[in-house]
């Protein structure tokens, strides 16, 4: 059970990551920026929260 939670997680983030450089490509340097200091802060909770598991 917890490796196929795993490699949802896994498969689920690498498509996130594709749509996400995607979307990056289309934007205006200003919401780029923004974009990045979402993501970096999705990022720092995600791994916070695999931390606590």
């Amino acid at each position: 059970m917890k490796g196929r939670f795993f490699s949802g997680i896994v498969a689920g983030s690498l498509i996130g990551a594709t749509a996400g450089m995607y979307a990056v490509t289309k934007m205006s340097p200003r919401q780029r920026r923004r974009m990045m200091k979402a993501s970096k802060r999705i990022m720092s909770n995600v791994v916070s929260n695999i931390g606590l598991l």
